[in-house]
């Protein structure tokens, strides 16, 4: 989504939706629920102890999802100075001197038929990748609208 100024503007960022957010943070509960619950656990699957074990790992991923999506507002946020994006973990700001390209692609492994959409974000260090669930829309009119502001730059 883009969180920007209006387009003409030489600005945009993009984030995952909110409602994701929220999303993960229900599942998470939900799942805690279950894992906890050992009544609500017997009516859920029979859950066994591993099994419950298990149901908490998961909701300990869908809200560490959560935190990371709300923390790491915005993925990707362009100006005249460059684009600073979330990296793993950490926050970087790259000046357009140091970006070589920017391209939405397709990654595909053919065997299991999935597609993934990046955004490829090619640097003097290395690529970056971003991909559709990190910006929260599809990559291709990021990489347009990324190249626009980095011409519009330089």
């Amino acid at each position: 989504m883009t969180s920007g100024p209006a387009p003409a503007s030489g600005s945009a960022s993009w984030s995952p939706p909110l409602w994701r957010v929220a999303l993960y943070v229900v599942g998470g509960v939900l799942a805690a629920l279950v894992a906890a619950l050992g009544s609500l656990a017997d009516r859920v699957g029979q859950l066994d102890g591993a099994g419950r074990l298990l149901v908490g790992v998961v909701a300990a991923g869908l809200w560490v999802l959560a935190v990371r999506d709300l923390l790491a507002r915005p993925t990707l946020r362009v100006d005249t100075g460059g684009l600073e994006l979330v990296d793993g973990l950490r926050r970087r700001h790259l000046p357009w001197a140091a970006v070589l390209s920017v391209r939405a692609a397709t990654v595909t492994h053919n065997r299991r038929a999935v597609h993934l959409r990046t955004l490829e974000v090619e640097t003097i260090d290395g690529p970056l990748l971003l991909t559709r669930r990190q910006l929260g829309t599809d990559p291709g009119p990021v990489a347009d609208r990324v190249e626009q502001i980095r011409q519009r730059s330089g």
